[in-house]
């Protein structure tokens, strides 16, 4: 993916990031986020981190910059306190998304729903 990103906004709760190798007409952002909430059905505390990627593109000629940008967001929610999942249970949930979106020959196992779902807008 050949990226890289500088630091253009840090404090405790967000900070966002601006890709130096796109230029300045298509920038690529990456915004991510904590804040405290309790879950409405469960009433538990928990901690929400959000991050957001929003890649700037040229628009179907090619030429362009669209005024939207395609964006996705990974939100992840996890119970505070007694509550609380393991390190492992947190990467468990992040790499099956991982994997559930992405495919390599290293794992047979991966559904490869990347373009299905964002490309093709399959169920």
């Amino acid at each position: 993916m050949g990226k890289a990103y500088k630091s253009i906004f840090n404090d405790a709760d967000k900070s966002v990031r601006r890709s130096t190798t796109d230029g300045a007409t298509l920038p690529h952002l990456i915004t991510i986020s904590h804040t405290d909430a309790v879950d409405s059905k469960t009433k538990v505390s928990c901690r929400r981190s959000t991050m957001r990627v929003d890649l700037t593109h040229v628009d179907t000629g090619g030429v362009n910059p669209s005024p939207l940008p395609v964006s996705c967001y990974v939100v992840l929610v996890k119970g505070k306190g007694v509550y609380a999942p393991s390190t492992t249970a947190i990467q468990l949930a992040i790499n099956s998304l991982v994997q559930l979106l992405a495919q390599t020959a290293a794992d047979a196992s991966a559904l490869a729903l990347r373009d299905p779902f964002g490309v093709n807008e399959e169920q």
